[in-house]
């Protein structure tokens, strides 16, 4: 659904603050190479301004947003927003190429789920050049206990993997997104199980891949470092994300100081990080995504892992539909390497987005990673660099990752 880039990689960012809706303050969105905002107004000075820096907007002011919250309102969604709503919008809905779709709903409980399907199935009808864009809670959202008094919940389903198979029942869209803020305590324990359930079930379903990953921190002192984030983008794309958006440009919740920009529109840190990553993200992007994922590996030496990412790595790997690259890549490591495998959506091609997860909190924590693949010759693309590398006799290639850091490498016979 946002394939109107032609190839181009879609990046998003959260929150475009009215501030900032001026020349300078979009052309520096556009520097750091956002392709879409997400949770803005449809007013029509900032969409004028998107259109001229080919910027769009999905936004979440043309309709009442829906959100679960802690769950107190679950079952709710049908009451407070008749379907009727959408067909009351038509006459004032803004006429802009920028808008590409609306965000009516965040996080639903599973008690909504029917609902949203209704909606997201009118919204198709009426606006039928748009995007209904519904974000998912990660699996760090609360879910139901035993008791009376323990119902509420904000997932609605007794575990993470049936709140996502309930909604492939009941929600019919062609992706699933979902956002997830590992560096924010525990959360981070459950990062790998999350990617996996998500990416599982849409190459079960057909549906693309979309994740927010986070572009923040409560605190200033828990400011992401530029390792940090590409670890989170890579691995994204090592499970088979096919749009990743930043969470986030402006504050939105985070401490001030950490998000790309201040209230101000000042340059924090994270907006380097982020344009640099972005810059990434759209040169390879384009080989990228003719591409499709068949799943996801881990190989390497396991036993030196950080204590947090071990477990996650090692139940990773027993998963039924983990990737297997020996049928075209051995893959031998010093260190803990996630590998997501893929296979060319026509011909027979074959690739890989092997990133170093050794240690998501050091940043120094390089790894030595020798490829044996069956294979002529490799194109490895890392950082916005695409280089050419023959396979000697022995197969062994050999190439060093830096800590976080992911490279897509495609096989040529």
């Amino acid at each position: 659904m946002l394939n109107r880039l032609a190839g181009r990689y879609p990046i998003g960012a959260y929150y475009f603050t009215e501030n900032l809706w001026n020349p300078e303050g979009v052309r520096q969105l556009a520097e750091m190479g956002v392709d879409f905002l997400v949770a803005v107004q449809p007013d029509k000075k900032l969409l004028a301004l998107c259109e001229r820096y080919k910027i769009g907007v999905i936004a979440s002011g043309t309709f009442p947003m829906w959100w679960g919250g802690d769950g107190e309102n679950a079952g709710g969604y049908a009451a407070a927003f008749p379907l009727e709503t959408l067909d009351a919008a038509r006459k004032s809905y803004p006429d802009s190429p920028a808008l590409w779709g609306d965000y009516p709903v965040d996080e639903p409980n599973a008690k909504d789920f029917a609902h949203v399907g209704r909606v997201a199935a009118h919204y198709k009808e009426v606006y039928p050049s748009k995007i209904p864009f519904i974000n998912l809670y990660p699996n760090y959202a609360s879910v139901p206990k035993n008791t009376a008094a323990e119902t509420v919940s904000q997932l609605g389903n007794p575990t993470y993997y049936e709140h996502i198979e309930q909604y492939l029942r009941e929600i019919d869209l062609p992706y699933l997104c979902f956002d997830f803020y590992p560096y924010t305590g525990s959360p981070f324990d459950g990062y790998l199980e999350n990617l996996d359930i998500a990416a599982s079930a849409c190459r079960r379903s057909g549906r693309e891949l979309w994740v927010i990953v986070q572009t923040g921190a409560w605190k200033a002192e828990e400011l992401l470092s530029e390792y940090q984030l590409r670890w989170q983008t890579t691995l994204c794309l090592a499970y088979g994300a096919t749009s990743i958006m930043h969470a986030s440009y402006c504050k939105g919740w985070w401490d001030a100081s950490t998000s790309c920009v201040d209230e101000e529109g000042r340059k924090n840190p994270t907006y380097e990080y982020a344009k640099k990553i972005n810059r990434e993200l759209h040169a390879v992007g384009g080989d990228f995504l003719k591409y499709e994922s068949t799943g996801v590996c881990v190989r390497g030496d396991l036993s030196h892992a950080h204590e947090r990412i071990r477990p996650q790595l090692i139940a990773q790997n027993v998963q039924k539909d983990r990737g297997t690259p020996e049928i075209f890549c051995r893959i031998e490591s010093d260190k803990a390497i996630l590998a997501g495998c893929f296979q060319a959506k026509t011909g027979e091609g074959r690739a890989l987005m092997a990133v170093n997860t050794h240690d998501p909190f050091d940043p120094a924590a390089s790894a030595s990673v020798t490829l044996f693949p069956d294979a002529d010759c490799l194109l490895v693309h890392r950082g916005e660099r695409c280089e050419g590398l023959s396979v000697p006799e022995s197969g062994g290639v050999t190439l060093t990752f830096d800590s976080g850091e992911g490279v897509f490498i495609e096989l040529i016979r």
